[in-house]
Formats: structure tokens, C-alpha cells, sequence
């Protein structure tokens, strides 16, 4: 298990940037339609990161381990769950979820987490 968040380019694999926690990340990051990169780890904290630089934007510290991927509201506000039983909604400045011209298998383009449901 790592402590590290990796940003690989897709069409070289080169890493681009880590970013390293204070223990292993448990989340599957989620990225704003800023670029702004949110990710859970079992230090009890979510973390925002530039997604170009990599560097840390800020932190907040839930009441135990993050134990879910990010989810990004419309308006930019993030909601993660952690082990103490809480759900977490954090403004930011974000505008919500960015998009993707890729759909996640079983999910949606806009990488909400919830199933689409087929007409």
C-alpha cells in the first residue's frame, strides 16, 4: 500500500507529479471541472490538490479514516464519508465536476458514482 497520489500522462505514461499523504490513500480520486484533484486517506483527511503542480491547496480533517471516493456536487461542493459514520459536504470553489469524453464502465461521463439508468 502507498501514501502517494500519482498523476501518469495517459498517451506516454510519464508521471507528471505525486503527491504523498500522511498514510495509504483509500479513495479513488475525483477532479473538479477546475482541475482541482480531491482524494481520501486513512490519516483521516481529504486533501485538494492542483492537479497541474500537485501541490497541496488544503486539507480538511474528518473524525476518522476517509473510506470513500470524493463525490463533486454541481455547485463545487465535495462529499466524502469516513469511518466515524459522517458524511462530509465541503464547500469550494470549485464548479462542479469536470468532464470526460470517456464514460466510467457502469457509471456516467460526469464521474458522479451514481449508475445511469438505460431508457
Amino acid at each position: 500500500m502507498d501514501k502517494k497520489l500519482y498523476a501518469i500522462n495517459g498517451k506516454s505514461g510519464v508521471k507528471l507529479w505525486e503527491f504523498e499523504t500522511g498514510n495509504v490513500v483509500c479513495s479513488s480520486p475525483a477532479i473538479g471541472s477546475d482541475g482541482t484533484v480531491y482524494v481520501g486517506s486513512h490519516d483521516n483527511k481529504l486533501y485538494a490538490i492542483n492537479g497541474k503542480s500537485g501541490v497541496k491547496l488544503w486539507e480538511f480533517e474528518t473524525g476518522d479514516s476517509v473510506y470513500s471516493s470524493p463525490a463533486i456536487g454541481s455547485d463545487g461542493t465535495v462529499y466524502v464519508g469516513s469511518y466515524d459514520k459522517k458524511l462530509y459536504a465541503i464547500k469550494t470553489e470549485s464548479k462542479g465536476l469536470a468532464k470526460s469524453p470517456w464514460p466510467m464502465r457502469g457509471q456516467n461521463a460526469r464521474h458522479t458514482g451514481r449508475v445511469m439508468k438505460k431508457k
